[in-house]
């Protein structure tokens, strides 16, 4: 058998095995941007430098990220139409606009990160930057 027979067999038995173990193989570049994904995930410095307010969108639950302005970054969900009071604002290091401030449910406060396209326009805001 030549050696290039057996590479194409070798790979056969490899890609057959993926899909007999419902294994999805893994490029490179996926594994690099899950783990810069998790490496990301820290909060940004903020103050309360905005007193404006916005409310989540209508239809569906928005994720609050309390550990920093990714979406990797543990989860907390605030209910439709919740009244968001914003801190500050910001660009995480993928280009992605994000709201820190927070939000009262059932009797609590928390606090952290909205991505924009889960709130409404501001209101009131003097849209500071973190």
């Amino acid at each position: 058998m030549s050696a290039r027979t057996i590479v194409r067999v070798a790979a056969a038995s490899a890609m057959g095995a993926a899909l007999v173990l419902g294994a999805t193989p893994v490029t490179a570049q996926a594994a690099e941007s899950s783990v810069t994904s998790a490496a990301a995930c820290h909060s940004e410095a903020w103050g309360p430098y905005d007193g404006g307010y916005a409310f989540t969108v209508s239809g569906k639950k928005s994720p609050l990220r309390p550990a920093g302005p990714y979406s990797e970054c543990g989860i907390y969900y605030v209910p439709a139409n919740t009244e968001f009071s914003i801190d500050c604002r910001l660009y995480n290091d993928v280009g992605n606009l994000w709201y820190h401030g927070d939000v009262y449910v059932n009797g609590a406060y928390h606090t952290g990160w909205m991505f924009a396209g889960n709130l409404s326009l501001p209101y009131e805001s003097n849209y500071a930057w973190c």
